[in-house]
């Protein structure tokens, strides 16, 4: 085994074989005092710099000393724990708990997304009526000392194997119990895919199953997601399993709406369809949870960006206590500019027009919709830790929203230059006007655009507002939107693949053309086509109003969920309003019944409204649909082509957008925005300390330059791209960035698609076996 460090740490070997099952603990050190360690089945990496340590398709990043679990594969050596035992009931009582409660159609109307369409009604009927009677055995449980971490099922031997390693973690950190517990809501959704596909279906003349041996997806992950929103109790201290072992014997614990969150965050949509299967073995899939929420050092948004804030004054920013909340007001300053692009001159419904929600929609209500989303955001994801008084800081009004201004974020405001297109101003005069030719040139003193002047002023002009109100409410709001516009500005330029051609990386592309001025390439940013409205604002609008739960379900009574708001927001905006009252009147019947105790959902109220009700949810769905699309068929520019050769200086949004992870340059982008922020943040700090003499806006402004007059960044550039060097070939590539581009794109797409779909299957679904469901004729839908 040869070890050599230089630049990079590679392991070569002819024939190495290191058994993590039976080694201790293994070191593996350098003459330059870096080391690796592995431990039970952990790894530390001690380095000067930073290294990324790769298992399986897993990659984890973490600068300085960073410990990290990894995925263990199996050995040829699979054995239970002789010393260690786990037993849970969890994943059992709750969906046991859930059939007793519920009538078949509803029971129906949870498990059909998850197990499969293609499963008949009569068999989950069986599965339904197994459930209330404690006819279906909970599956066992054992510990092993190696199988896929943290956990597997096998079909032939019907068992639960956990790894050893992830009940120690629990064990020992009660903050990371939550993984155990997904791991076995996990396994046990398809345990379930197992009763359902094997032992409940129909069988074949030779005793053989009529269905297809799996779901199509991951329905481990889809149960997981599924079930960790849908029963369980509101508790900060849930028994989900008890241990035995040499460490410690008894019950294991979670704060069940952390693991909540966190189980939903890891099973979302990317862990459904990726999933992990050998032989009779089934296991978490390559995709779980690759994003920001877990991976910290890799992936990051404006929120994640300003947590530098804390470092930047102690005193307030970071304090222990007050520190969080003036965070996050901060944060939603800079949340509004963010969701103001929501509120686009093709979306808001122009004065004197009738109401049409398949087109456009009144201002009032687009602000609305905001601030339902500013609700789950900043309210209801804070759990208790906000006062009565705290909670009214986040609410969304037309003035603190504002609309869409390409100013407000930098973008290139030639957009819609079609000669049909009306002034912006037409329609709401807080509109920006149609920019002039001069404002798209180039200026040759500075060689960046001269529309950016206006995103510099935009800025500096609410760090002023800042400084004026002090550190209040009013305050914070400001500051986050200016930071707003200084994270975009290395987001969204070209500042950062400039700053690698400076350092010597020439090849990297420049994402424009040569234009006459002080530096051969200019600084620009993008303006948006159809596609960048794909990728960006409809992105946005895909994630908050297409996610949100429009399946009917019970809830308690005079509560309304996040579906329920916004359905009466978007109905009250139709041209009908029998609708909006109709929605009305289901609302308060659901109350009514909802109050009733042990009647929490009715055969009566499904069997009555639920045809009615799901095609309402499935029209509003379609209105919103077209009225996505109808956004983006209207983005007219002329096209971009590529800037780095046809001559032009107006890339397309998505062609320098540094936004998602899977950027070549994201984390470096990032990184030059926490530089800033923090050396923004100071400087406010400073003033609203007392000091005059600090000048945060001058301190931004400075930022905004082009990166050949500055020099702050060079080092920075320089040690990231000798750690990146695979990203910094990325860079050179125009088809990589259209594999990107494509990718996002179709990831939006699809997940508008495969909403809209899962609603209209699961209804097709109900009607299909009407019958058999509610035991009547279908007198809502043949």
């Amino acid at each position: 085994l040869t070890i050599a460090a230089k630049n990079d740490l590679k392991i070569q070997s002819q024939s190495a074989h290191i058994d993590l099952a039976a080694a201790k603990k293994i070191v593996l050190a350098t003459a330059g005092g870096a080391s690796i360690t592995i431990e039970g089945g952990n790894v530390t990496v001690m380095c000067p710099g930073t290294i990324a340590v790769k298992a399986g398709k897993k990659s984890f990043v973490g600068p300085q000393a960073a410990s990290f679990a990894l995925p263990v594969m199996p050995s040829i050596n699979i054995a239970p724990d002789p010393d260690r035992t786990l037993d849970s009931s969890f994943a059992w009582d709750q969906l046991t708990g859930h059939a007793q409660r519920s009538t078949k159609g509803e029971f129906i109307a949870l498990v059909v997304p998850i197990f499969g369409y293609d499963i008949p009604a009569k068999t989950y009927i069986r599965l339904h009526e197994a459930l209330k009677a404690g006819a279906i055995p909970k599956p066992k449980i054992v510990l092993m000392t190696s199988c896929h971490y943290p956990a597997e099922f096998d079909n032939e031997s019907r068992e639960i194997r956990v790894h050893r390693a992830a009940a120690q973690r629990a064990v020992k950190n009660n903050a990371e119990a939550w993984e155990l517990l997904m791991a076995l809501l996990h396994e046990f959704g398809h345990y379930i895919d197992a009763v359902l596909r094997q032992d409940l279906a129909d069988k074949n003349s030779d005793g053989s199953s009529t269905l297809a041996g799996d779901a199509p997806q991951d329905e481990g992950a889809k149960f997981a997601y599924e079930i960790a929103a849908f029963e369980l109790a509101d508790t900060s201290n849930t028994v989900f399993a008890n241990y035995s072992g040499p460490e410690y014997s008894g019950p294991l614990r979670v704060n069940y709406n952390e693991a909540r969150l966190a189980i939903q965050a890891a099973q979302a949509e990317e862990a459904q369809r990726s999933e992990g299967k050998a032989g009779s073995a089934e296991y978490f899939g390559a995709g779980r949870g690759e994003n920001h929420k877990t991976n910290p050092h890799g992936s990051f948004g404006h929120q994640s960006i300003e947590d530098v804030l804390a470092k930047a004054d102690a005193a307030s920013f970071g304090h222990p206590q007050k520190g969080p909340l003036i965070r996050r007001q901060i944060y939603f300053g800079n949340w509004l500019r963010d969701y103001s692009q929501v509120l686009d001159p093709k979306i808001v419904r122009p004065p004197g027009l009738p109401k049409d929600i398949s087109k456009y929609l009144s201002r009032a209500s687009l602000t609305d919709v905001i601030n339902v989303l500013a609700e789950a955001e900043f309210v209801e994801n804070a759990g208790s830790t906000l006062d009565a008084g705290a909670r009214g800081l986040f609410k969304v009004t037309t003035s603190n929203l504002g609309v869409y201004r390409p100013s407000e974020h930098i973008d290139n405001p030639r957009n819609d230059l079609s000669a049909h297109s009306p002034n912006p101003k037409s329609i709401d005069p807080d509109f920006e006007a149609p920019p002039t030719k001069a404002d798209l040139e180039i200026d040759p003193a500075t060689s960046m655009k001269r529309y950016i002047t206006a995103s510099r002023d935009y800025m500096t002009g609410e760090i002023n507002k800042a400084v004026a109100m002090g550190p209040t409410p009013e305050g914070f709001r400001h500051f986050g939107a200016a930071l707003h516009v200084l994270e975009d500005y290395f987001a969204h330029s070209n500042f950062v693949e400039l700053s690698l051609r400076k350092v010597g990386h020439v090849r990297v592309l420049p994402w424009t053309s040569k234009a006459p001025g002080k530096h051969p390439y200019p600084v620009v940013t993008g303006m948006f086509a159809s596609e960048d409205v794909i990728a960006s604002t409809a992105g946005l609008i895909a994630d908050n109003l297409f996610k949100v739960k429009w399946e009917f379900e019970a809830s308690k009574p005079y509560v309304r969920t996040k579906a329920d708001k916004i359905m009466l927001i978007v109905l009250r905006d139709h041209g009908d309003q029998t609708y909006y009252k109709q929605f009305q009147s289901f609302l308060s019947l659901r109350d009514k019944w909802a109050s009733i105790p042990g009647h929490r959902y009715v055969e009566w109220l499904g069997h009555h409204t639920v045809g009615q009700i799901s095609n309402l949810y499935n029209f509003v769905y379609n209105s919103l649909m077209h009225l996505l699309g109808n956004s983006v068929d209207d983005a007219q520019v002329m096209g971009a082509g590529d800037p780095n050769k046809n001559g032009s200086t107006d890339p397309s949004h998505s062609q320098l957008a540094k936004d998602h992870d899977n950027h070549a340059f994201h984390t470096l982008a990032a990184l030059l925005a926490r530089h800033a922020v923090y050396d923004v943040g100071s400087a406010i700090a400073q003033r609203w300390h007392g000091d005059p003499k600090a000048d945060p806006a001058a301190v931004a402004a400075a930022y905004l330059v082009h990166p050949n007059e500055v020099t702050w960044q060079d080092q920075r550039v320089t040690a990231w791209a000798n750690s990146h060097p695979g990203s910094v070939k990325r860079g050179e590539s125009a088809t990589e960035w259209e594999a990107i581009r494509a990718a996002h794109e179709k990831e939006v797409r699809d997940q508008m698609n495969g909403m809209n779909t899962r609603a209209r299957d699961t209804w097709n679904y109900i009607n299909k076996y009407y019958d058999q469901i509610f035991g009547s004729k279908n007198q809502v839908k043949k």
